[in-house]
């Protein structure tokens, strides 16, 4: 069984336990639009004799284009398939997804601003992204070295803090975040060679997104940022206009960059949350229920999803070895060193202008994680149990 298989079935075991999963015979797919639809399963009495017994047709009443540049088979197509999925049985087949991986709906900017101006597009975003478009303070969820662990991100997402700016965003910007606990994965630097010292990294040419957060999180260590689409990436690695790029492994081995960049440096300096995005006004349009029905679809697919992004950044990596990557672990002197130096990023006066004030310690605390997350853990409750059996027993005797 390949990992895709085993991590497919996987998720499909954890997510539902033992239920069947539900098919859709027809689902004809059509515009967007929130009236309901006209009853096309009705037959008049003298026709009852003839008709099948099969599920009759049903027809999507909303349909939503999801884009990004993520290629097949990579965890979060999977994780966009698992979602499709789970929003058809739960709406009954009244809502659907159209998928378009690789760039096949436009780049990322493209889909938000057709989103902006209304139209029914979906696609993944994070903060680096949301500075862009003038959410200033959610830039910082992207920041260099911030998280310790997922744990912390993950708290971090789901805080009253991360909601309120959600709403913020939704309201000013025309942005609706429908989930936000999809794992995109760490990210490491792929380079053409190894960076054993932070003076490795000062006159590189790094491939980063076209946002202000990537560009200056490796200005601070004396690289050079170069704004492009990762499709343009492996001819610009073999014209020597770039020296590396930066994304979780499972993206890296996809996109084949390591054929020209043979150096993995695994500095995990970004714990990535990606969040699916959709327009506001369409949100608005959609009634309470059907807007549960899409939150919670999407919220239970990220669960099946960071199974499998899990599993292939294992996989991957081996993968990755096999066909001739150096992998590097960053020594104690080099990570300390850019954690270091991450710090000066969150100070710098282009985002001090921009940000409010204090909020890299409004972060700090709001990521912090309360001792009851663990002591309440499912965990930690066998434990108290078993010693409290144990007490008991003595106390018997």
């Amino acid at each position: 069984m390949t990992i895709n298989v085993l991590a497919v079935t996987l998720g499909r075991v954890l997510a539902r336990g033992a239920a069947v999963t539900l098919t859709i015979s027809t689902l004809t797919l059509g515009a967007l639009t929130l009236s309901a639809c006209s009853d096309d399963n009705a037959v008049s009495q003298n026709q009852l004799t003839t008709v099948s017994t099969d599920p009759a047709p049903v027809k999507a009443q909303v349909v939503l284009k999801v884009g990004y540049e993520n290629k097949p088979g990579e965890p979060f197509d999977f994780g966009m398939q698992r979602w499709k999925e789970e929003l058809e049985q739960r709406s009954g087949g009244t809502m659907t997804l159209e998928l378009y991986p690789n760039s096949a709906l436009g780049t990322k900017n493209q889909i938000i601003d057709r989103m902006r101006q209304g139209e029914p597009v979906v696609t993944l975003a994070d903060g680096a992204v949301y500075y862009n478009y003038g959410a200033y303070d959610m830039g910082i969820i992207f920041g260099p070295f911030l998280f310790k662990n997922w744990d912390e991100a993950f708290h971090l997402v789901n805080s009253k803090w991360f909601n309120g700016l959600s709403d913020k965003m939704a309201q000013e910007q025309g942005i609706r975040i429908i989930s936000s606990n999809w794992a995109y994965g760490l990210r490491h630097i792929l380079s053409k060679k190894p960076i054993n010292t932070p003076e490795d990294l000062k006159g590189m040419r790094i491939r980063v997104p076209g946002n202000a957060i990537q560009t200056n999180s490796f200005k601070i260590y004396g690289a050079i940022p170069v704004n492009m689409e990762l499709n343009q990436v492996n001819a610009a690695l073999q014209n020597n206009e770039i020296d590396a790029l930066e994304n979780p492994i499972p993206t890296l081995q996809a996109g084949g960059f390591h054929k020209y960049a043979p150096y993995l440096t695994l500095t995990g300096h970004v714990y990535t949350m990606t969040n699916l995005i959709m327009s506001e006004r369409i949100w608005n349009g959609l009634s309470t229920s059907q807007q549960q029905m899409l939150r919670d679809s999407c919220n239970r697919a990220a669960k099946f999803a960071n199974i499998v992004q899990a599993a292939f950044e294992y996989s991957k990596l081996q993968q990755m070895i096999a066909e001739g990557t150096h992998v590097v672990e960053p020594s104690p002197k080099l990570l300390n060193s850019l954690i270091s130096t991450s710090r000066s990023f969150y100070m710098l006066p282009e985002f001090d202008a921009k940000w409010t004030p204090g909020l890299y310690f409004k972060v700090l605390s709001a990521k912090s994680i309360p001792i009851s997350f663990y002591s309440n853990s499912p965990h930690q409750k066998r434990i108290q149990q078993r010693l409290q059996a144990a007490r008991e027993a003595q106390q018997a005797q």
